[in-house]
């Protein structure tokens, strides 16, 4: 049908579909295959509905084989690609790693009731909002350029900012907790709208620049054994930190242009929502084991102060086995046309990116552990390995989430982690091993959906 429908228009040069076919000619030249044309359609919002109405084809499939069978190829040779290994998975899991050194030092000085209950909520409200601020920051660069990236991630930072201090101040009248405590964590969130901001506009060289006064100060405090003398001066140091990463973002978003569009058009805003949520739920998960304690009555969880500090390093690993799946599927699009075949290429694909995180996760985290061992600073036990365990499957699991929400696929993992979560605060009574389980079935549930979404090839183009 497509080729009968190709000859009949072939040499039509007005009309509905010539128009498409010079609008979307530069994707044409380069395609090596309908499927990268469809994608571009798609991505472009012409539905299969459009198709039908506008172009008389039954679905979006027919009207990329029109325009492929259209338009002559005339590829343009590829650009060499970037070692990205070295200049962002790498520094980048520095920088999530980084600011957990300031935590022991914080330890002495958050001291009061509600300390856990404040640094949650301040966790959850700073994760979830600045992965929907990182949302819109990559739609926008992504559609309009680095100009209007930067006025929308100004202004969303602004705005994030404004909903903290609201937050925090209802902590504070809500949960009575002490004025340092609630401003500590305040500043947890600051600095991950900060630093958000400028990992998005490639500007994550001035994190370390920001992390300075903070990290410094901490150390100083924590080698010299955390004298009382030093304790003014080192929350001062800590609070430096995410005031500089929020103005150094300023200065960074400053300067974007003329404002020639809305500041946040409905796709934007209907994209956070659901970054949000899962930024929301996966700090949930991660900090779940230490509220509840192993237990699940609180009380602690060795094996959370064990393993936090490393599977933040590992978002480096993740990071750098998410760019060599996407790279590798890419590949395999100039290898065949054959669905099933790329379809099974790209399944292993899959499984490798898993097992590569996996084992630098175990790495990273197998390392801090006989660092604890050896300084007997905890004793190797059965319920220590299952915690750690447990954290390792739920980095599986959202390493797994990661790559699907990359890939435009964010409803239903998302359904998958807030039902977790759901499970754990039902089953919260139950401890440790509810902690191990429902991780693993999370990770199992994900990664055959992975599995059965991700070998389709128009996904990759």
């Amino acid at each position: 049908m497509s080729t009968e429908l190709a000859t009949e228009t072939s040499g039509d040069t007005s009309g509905p579909l010539a128009e498409l076919a010079e609008r979307f000619r530069a994707v044409c030249k380069s395609a090596v295959h309908p499927l990268e044309v469809a994608s571009a359609l798609e991505f472009d919002g012409v539905s299969d509905r459009a198709a039908r109405a506008e172009y008389d084809v039954p679905d979006v499939f027919e009207l990329a084989e029109l325009l492929y069978a259209q338009v002559p190829r005339d590829p343009a040779p590829p650009a060499e690609e970037p070692d990205l290994w070295r200049a962002r998975p790498v520094s980048h899991g520095l920088l999530y790693a980084v600011p957990a050194v300031c935590f022991p030092a914080a330890g002495t000085l958050l001291v009061g009731p509600h300390v856990l209950r404040v640094l949650v909520i301040a966790l959850l409200s700073g994760w979830g909002l600045s992965q929907g601020l990182a949302a819109v920051g990559y739609q926008r660069l992504g559609t309009s350029g680095p100009g209007p990236a930067r006025r929308v991630l100004r202004a969303g930072l602004i705005c994030c900012l404004v909903v903290v201090a609201i937050v925090m101040a209802v902590t504070l009248h809500m949960v009575q907790a002490r004025l340092p405590v609630v401003l500590f964590g305040a500043g947890e969130a600051v600095y991950m709208l900060g630093a958000c901001v400028l990992l998005v506009i490639g500007a994550e060289r001035w994190i370390p620049a920001a992390l300075a006064p903070g990290v410094t100060g901490a150390t100083v405090f924590l080698v010299l054994g955390k004298p009382a003398a030093l304790e003014h001066q080192t929350f001062v140091a800590l609070a430096a930190t995410p005031v500089l990463a929020c103005v150094i973002a300023a200065c960074c978003t400053r300067g974007s242009g003329p404002r020639v569009a809305p500041l946040l058009n409905r796709g934007e805003m209907t994209g956070a929502v659901p970054a949000i949520a899962l930024g929301v739920i996966a700090a949930g998960l991660l900090s779940f084991p230490g509220v509840a304690g192993v237990t699940g009555h609180g009380g602690g969880n060795v094996g959370s102060l064990v393993a936090s500090v490393p599977l933040a390093l590992s978002m480096g690993v993740a990071e750098w086995s998410l760019l060599w799946y996407r790279r590798g599927t890419r590949r395999l699009l100039t290898l065949t046309d054959d669905p099933r075949w790329f379809h099974g290429r790209a399944n292993a694909r899959l499984l490798g990116a898993l097992m590569q995180y996996v084992f630098g996760a175990v790495v990273l985290v197998g390392s801090a552990l006989g660092v604890a061992l050896a300084s007997r600073a905890v004793h190797l036990d059965r319920t220590l390995l299952l915690s750690v365990t447990g954290y390792l499957l739920l980095g599986a699991a959202m390493f797994l989430v990661m790559l699907l929400t990359t890939m435009r696929i964010r409803l239903v993992p998302l359904a998958f982690a807030a039902a977790t979560l759901a499970a754990e605060l039902v089953l919260r009574p139950h401890g440790l091993p509810v902690q191990v389980t429902l991780p693993a079935v999370l990770l199992v549930v994900v990664l055959a959906y992975a599995l059965r979404r991700l070998g389709a090839a128009v996904l990759h183009a």
